[in-house]
Order: structure tokens, then sequence, then C-alpha cells
């Protein structure tokens, strides 16, 4: 019987290879590595993920089988990666890296000057050999909704569709880009799950959240700093709309106290973290001060 050592069979294996635009049906795969990973996304999630950006997800295959894939979007001269899985059996060969690398060129062809992620500890040293920068830490928090007996008086109401342009105006001198095309999917999907609140006319902040599989997922959560109270009273809403006892999940910038504050108050608890890192040039327009919570993980 002839003896193939494993690096000569993966080398064999390697040679049917490629990496390929990822597709529609490619949805159900995503999903389903999303499932095995016990990552808490919908289906819709990854499908929103992907129309935000067709053209920036990668799917990696092997003798014409699925065995990853990568999403990126990006927001002008900012981009955003993330969503990287690879099948277990197939780890540690180098997909991870050229699927990264390939979104990475995608968004350095799109004329982005700095690409951004959140990492798991656990492969943030793959990305620090592509040259990513450890930015802070992303905490992760969960609780649950409580009854709301009185909300505080800081003019909240629903978000309006005419009054997204502002709001994004709003929001790009925290995110530090503007992301127009993620605040209007999110509530063209659920209008009735984002709130706004106004000083003067002018916007104080904003709160956004959506259904998952356990609960909801809190964020963009985004306010004036200096008005904590208002970001208090957002949750709030939050909690009022969502009902009592629901599961809530809010990712939160390490150094945006109020935030931690705010939810530690309502019992929350801090369940995991990641590190945000960045590539190229360091954002110099963006605030974190207002982050109360980032939009998820995988588009910032």
């Amino acid at each position: 019987m002839l003896f193939i050592a494993k690096k000569e069979l993966w080398d064999a294996i390697m040679e049917h290879f490629c990496i390929r635009p990822f597709k529609h049906e490619d949805i159900d795969f995503a999903y389903k590595l999303n499932v095995m990973e016990q990552w808490d996304d919908t289906r819709n999630d990854i499908k929103r993920v992907f129309d935000y950006e067709p053209n920036g997800c990668f799917i990696a295959e092997i003798n014409g089988k699925p065995v990853g894939h990568v999403f990126s979007i990006s927001y002008g001269r900012l981009g955003w990666t993330g969503l990287l899985i690879v099948k277990a059996e197939y780890r540690r060969r180098g997909i991870g890296t050229l699927l990264t690398k390939t979104a990475m060129n995608y968004l350095l062809s799109c004329k982005v000057e700095t690409i951004k992620l959140e990492a798991v500890s656990a492969i943030a040293d793959l990305y620090r050999k592509l040259g990513f920068v450890d930015e802070y830490d992303s905490l992760r928090f969960t609780g649950a909704s409580e009854e709301i007996t009185s909300l505080p008086n800081c003019s909240l109401n629903p978000l309006k569709r005419e009054g997204i342009t502002q709001l994004a105006e709003f929001d790009a001198e925290y995110f530090g880009a503007n992301r127009t095309k993620v605040l209007h999917r999110l509530y063209q999907e659920n209008p009735q799950l984002c709130f706004v609140s106004r000083m003067d006319s002018r916007i104080a902040g904003y709160i956004m959240f959506r259904k998952t599989k356990s609960g909801y997922r809190v964020g963009p959560w985004v306010c004036n700093p200096e008005s904590p109270q208002v970001a208090r009273g957002l949750l709030m809403e939050c909690m009022e709309t969502t009902g009592q006892n629901v599961k809530l999940y809010v990712g939160v910038p390490a150094m945006i106290k109020a935030a931690a504050k705010i939810l530690q108050d309502f019992d929350f608890k801090q369940y995991s973290k990641s590190i945000r890192m960045y590539f190229g040039e360091k954002l110099e327009t963006e605030r974190v001060d207002g982050v109360f919570a980032i939009g998820g993980p995988e588009k910032g």
C-alpha cells in the first residue's frame, strides 16, 4: 500500500483549492457554520451582511465544496471585515489567512485606508501577522430586560425613515464614517426597534436592536457622552419594547465606563470579550467615547 505523508496529502488537496466570490446560495452553508460555532447570528443576519456588500464576501472551496468564508464592508476610507470561519477539520492550514487577505485586498481596491475587525484571542495572532494592530478590548455583556415603570424625560421617539440621513451624520461623528446603508437596512427590517432622542431639535443619541435566535442584540447604541442619562433612557426604551425577562446582548468598547455602568445597574454581566484591531492608517475621525454599543463584530 502506498503511504502518503500528511503534508503530501494536504498538498494534493490544496491543488483543488480556490477562493471565489460568495453567492446568495452560499447563505445556508454560512448559517450552518455559524450554528456549528455556536454563534447567535440568524440566517437573516448573514443575508443582511452579504447584501450590504456582495462583492466583499468570499468562499473558500476544496474540490468544489465550501470549507470557509469571510465577509467585508466598505464605508469610504474605512473598511471592516468579519464573519471569518473555516470548518474545523481544515483549520491551521492557512485558509483563514488566505480568506482574510482576499477580503483585505478587496477593501484596499475600494480605496479603504483603514481596515478594522474584532478578533477573539485565539486567532488574534493570525491578524497580527497580517499587520493588524491591537486597539482596545471590546466587552460582551448579557442580561434580561426588566419591567420599566417609568422612562426618564429625555424626549425619546421612534425613528422615522426621513430621519435616517440626519441620524447617519450624527452617527458618523462617533463611528468615524458614514454607514447610511447599514442604518437604513436595520431600520427597514425593524422600524419598531429603532429609537432616537433629541435635545433642542438636535440628535442626542439613538439605539437600534434586532431579534436573534435567543433574544435581542442591542446596537448600534450611540450617544453624546455628555448626556449619559439619554443613553440610559434609550436602553430602558429598548427593554420596555422587548418585554420582561428577554435576553439582551450588548458589545461595548472597554473604555466606555458609562455604558458598562448602565448595564451593570440593570444587572448585566460580562461573558466574553474580543480585541478591536486595525490595519493601515489609524482612524482619526471617530469618537469612541459616544459608542455605547457596537452594531456587531462583523461590521462595526
